[in-house]
């Protein structure tokens, strides 16, 4: 059976082409230019996942994305935002408006086609993942000599509990994709990284060339474990090639 996707998107030409985009990839879409009915729409249509366009929900403070996840029968219905930039993330994480995963505009297609196909059809929710380390990266923890802690220079990853505590702050990391993340790097300490790398062993996309997911979930990372972000230590940019974290 074909899986609905709703998209919430203020400009029509977006709006049209993200639906016209997943409609070739045999999804069914229902698309809205305001939320006023997105809380009622969910609930009866009960989406694989909503996209909406961070314009749109600024409009009503997140309300309408805070709304789906109080309701019962909406809370467990994946949401994808389309954002503009990385500050943004940092803006709306700070808000706690539980979000699964971002898209930075202009959007990529490849990308967006990505993250909806792991968001609408793994079944991973939000609800099911936010303590949890996703599936394909707990295998690799079991396999790891059975690892459920890792402790590095003030830096501990407590794997079982899905925690974070850097020089005995804890540290909050909302998004399970981050935790993901910072986890990978951390067990690859040293090693420079690609980005088609990370993307392909972290979120599990078979096309990364081009995508700029990388690039926002390391400033993200950064804003969060760096004391001064804009000149990091651990999380480190080797230019033309990718991230490497160090200690």
């Amino acid at each position: 059976m074909p899986r609905t996707i709703l998209v919430v998107v203020k400009d029509k030409d977006l709006r049209q082409y993200i639906t016209t985009k997943l409609q070739e990839e045999a999804y069914v879409v229902q698309a809205l230019e305001q939320c006023c009915k997105v809380v009622e729409l969910v609930s009866r249509l009960e989406p694989s996942l909503v996209i909406f366009d961070v314009e749109i929900c600024y409009a009503d403070q997140f309300a309408t994305c805070r709304d789906l996840r109080t309701e019962h029968v909406t809370a467990s219905v994946p949401q994808l935002l389309l954002v503009h930039s990385a500050i943004e993330i940092t803006r709306i994480e700070r808000s706690e408006v539980q979000i699964d995963d971002y898209v930075v505009q202009p959007i990529w297609w490849q990308e967006l086609l990505a993250c909806v196909h792991t968001l609408a059809r793994s079944g991973k929710r939000w609800n099911q993942r936010k303590n949890a380390v996703r599936p394909a990266t707990r295998r690799k923890m079991v396999t790891a000599a059975g690892e459920q802690q890792l402790s590095i220079n003030g830096l501990v990853i407590d794997i079982a509990r899905h925690q974070v505590i850097y020089n005995e702050r804890c540290i909050e990391l909302q998004q399970p994709i981050l935790f993901d993340l910072l986890l990978y790097l951390v067990r690859h300490q040293g090693v420079v990284l690609s980005r088609e790398r990370l993307l392909q062993q972290v979120w599990g996309y078979e096309q990364a060339e081009g995508s700029r997911t990388v690039d926002v979930h390391i400033r993200w990372l950064r804003q969060k474990l760096e004391e001064d972000p804009s000149h990091p230590r651990l999380l480190q940019t080797v230019r033309g090639v990718g991230y490497c974290f160090k200690v």
